[in-house]
């Protein structure tokens, strides 16, 4: 029963959606009159898959080696985590989002030739199940299946019953896919772009250059724009030095001419009392010069 429940589920899951439960209806109704009751109700049990899943179960079957990309990367990304490479994990979780983004992409592409256009909702099931194939070897193992009935969380899975349409065990006796032919999947050893990351340091140096000629022209500027205004603080506190100088001497002046202005004070009021008593001495002189001819 292992190895036609596998077989069967193979073909089953390898058409589209729509066309799913009439072919397992047929497919069970084959096996009981065959008179395996038992690969007959295996059969009907199976899940139709949601539109995610058929899309990466196409994957699978269609750009197999896409899906060891994205699981070899998810590997490397695991065991830098573990070794704490910092450096290289950034490199690693750049190359998982362009990778996570081009493989969805290619799913899209592949749907559409079937004539399945994926909505919004079904591609970021799409994105989340190759994210849960990098983070977790059992979500891995779901995806390489073909056989998904559901997408997976971007968190991984707790158990294979869960997503894949056959049990554990019929997975374990299922054979490799593709170019895998001798049973190991092919390998991806993600390095670092020595060449990038050389080129990326060149363009750091020049930028810092650039930065660095821009400050010395600026700080250049600024030092002589300080030393002129400096300049000009000195020349203007030795004028106020000197004008100082003149406001003493000019309140010097000014209190002498003060005191010379007071003692004129007196003087004119002397000379003005003097005038006063002349004057009168004039009309006085005059009266008596009147009466005299008066008489």
């Amino acid at each position: 029963m292992t190895d036609g429940l596998r077989e069967r589920a193979e073909e089953l899951y390898g058409l589209r959606p729509e066309e799913f439960t009439a072919a397992r209806t047929a497919a069970a109704t084959a096996a009981r009159d065959s008179g395996d009751r038992v690969l007959a109700k295996a059969l009907q049990a199976l899940r139709r898959p949601t539109v995610a899943a058929w899309s990466v179960n196409l994957l699978v079957r269609r750009r197999r080696e896409l899906v060891d990309q994205v699981v070899a990367l998810g590997e490397s990304l695991r065991q830098a985590q573990s070794m704490l490479r910092g450096e290289a994990l950034r490199d690693l979780t750049k190359q998982r989002r362009q990778l996570v983004a081009a493989v969805t992409r290619e799913v899209r592409a592949l749907a559409s030739d079937e004539g399945q256009r994926l909505s919004d909702a079904a591609v970021r099931q799409v994105e989340e199940t190759l994210q849960a194939a990098m983070a977790d070897p059992a979500a891995a193992d779901a995806v390489l299946s073909g056989l998904l009935a559901q997408p997976l969380a971007s968190t991984g899975v707790e158990s294979l019953a869960d997503v894949v349409a056959v049990p554990p065990e019929v997975l374990r006796d299922e054979p490799e896919a593709g170019d895998a032919a001798d049973g190991e999947r092919p390998s991806l050893t993600v390095v670092r772009d020595e060449t990038r990351a050389v080129r990326e340091a060149d363009e750091r140096v020049e930028a810092a250059g650039t930065a660095v000629r821009a400050a010395s022209k600026a700080h250049a500027q600024v030092t002589k724009k300080r030393g002129k205004v400096q300049a000009k603080v000195l020349q203007l506190e030795a004028r106020v030095e000197e004008l100082r100088a003149e406001l003493a001497e000019a309140e010097e002046e000014a209190e002498a001419a003060v005191e010379r202005l007071s003692d004129l004070d007196s003087d004119v009021e002397e000379r003005t009392a003097e005038l006063e008593d002349a004057q009168a001495e004039v009309e006085e002189a005059v009266k008596a010069r009147r009466e005299l001819d008066e008489s």
